[in-house]
């Protein structure tokens, strides 16, 4: 038996896994409601255990990966809320070797094995270098290489991944639009990074911002009700808005594949995407994806897939477990 953990700054995610196989159902808990890491441990397990009708589970091993940077050995925290995930106190409670592992670091061991997947533009994935974005609490990334061959005879790469904290570079506007919209950020933020307009919260800094720049008083709107009134076209600045967010997560993705030079693919994840993922079609995501100047063309024949699967986190998770 394993336990693997996908732990968000909104969402934390436990299931149990066995001979390399997600069983049951994910419990979900809210990461903010826990001031300490061993107590979302410990009700993770009380309520997995009931869902299995389990009363002392016996662990082989256990990963937990985290939204934030693997700064200290054994213990991460978690970027956006500060909650401390330490190996030691998991290992304890569990009794079994417990391995960390950034969150996005994590999903990224799954992306060859992701199946429902929606293709934007490019030719057909291959066993090229991949990059890995995703929008949700945060914005992550990571890359994964083709390291070697499985066995003779096999065209399956084994894939080494490499962490990235790239969504905390700075933001690059692409517009003169996006050039007002980064002044007025930068009054407010000091920083203006990738991941301040790209997650949940950077979805209501860019509304606010767009309400500056229309002379509009900014309403309370949380990130599901900018995206619903953007879809339904309820709030106009709402549609430009979610409009102006699936642009920018466009250039971010295109910047990344240059960066990396992913002709195998950019995949994006994460927590929003996939909830809009109608109106991310038909969106200006695939065009500024494009815009590259003179590496357009090169950028052009790279795929863009959109992933769909069930808790992705989590799939990777396993992978990067059995990858150790």
């Amino acid at each position: 038996m394993e336990l693997v953990a996908d732990i968000g700054a909104t969402n934390a995610r436990f299931q149990y896994a066995d001979q390399g196989e997600l069983i049951g159902n994910a419990v979900v808990l809210g990461t903010a409601d826990y001031a300490e890491g061993k107590v979302l441990l410990t009700t993770a397990l009380a309520r997995l255990n009931d869902a299995h009708e389990m009363t002392e589970p016996v662990f082989e091993r256990a990963i937990v990966a985290v939204a934030g940077p693997t700064e200290r050995p054994g213990q991460i925290i978690v970027t956006n809320t500060g909650l401390l995930i330490d190996a030691d106190v998991y290992g304890g409670v569990l009794d079994c070797q417990t391995h960390l592992a950034n969150d996005f670091f994590a999903m990224a061991h799954g992306v060859p094995y992701f199946k429902q997947l929606t293709q934007l533009g490019g030719d057909q994935p291959s066993n090229d270098v991949k990059a890995l974005l995703g929008p949700g609490t945060g914005l992550g990334m990571a890359t994964l290489i083709p390291a070697s061959i499985k066995a003779a005879g096999s065209n399956a790469p084994m894939w080494r991944v490499i962490p990235s904290e790239g969504g905390h570079a700075d933001l690059a506007p692409g517009s003169h639009l996006e050039a007002e919209l980064w002044a007025v950020l930068l009054e407010n933020h000091g920083h203006v990074s990738w991941e301040t307009v790209l997650s949940g919260t950077g979805l209501q800094n860019l509304y606010r911002a767009m309400l500056s720049i229309w002379g509009g008083v900014a309403a309370d709107l949380t990130p599901a009700e900018i995206v619903e009134q953007g879809k339904s076209m309820a709030a106009p600045v709402c549609h430009q808005t979610l409009e102006t967010f699936c642009g920018l997560l466009g250039a971010a993705a295109g910047n990344l594949a240059l960066t990396v030079t992913a002709r195998g693919g950019v995949y994006i994840g994460g927590g929003i995407v996939p909830r809009i993922i109608d109106f991310v079609v038909t969106s200006p995501l695939r065009r500024r994806f494009e815009e590259r100047g003179e590496m357009t063309d090169m950028i052009a024949k790279i795929p863009l897939m959109l992933i769909t699967d069930t808790d992705p986190g989590l799939a990777g998770a396993l992978r990067c477990l059995h990858s150790l």
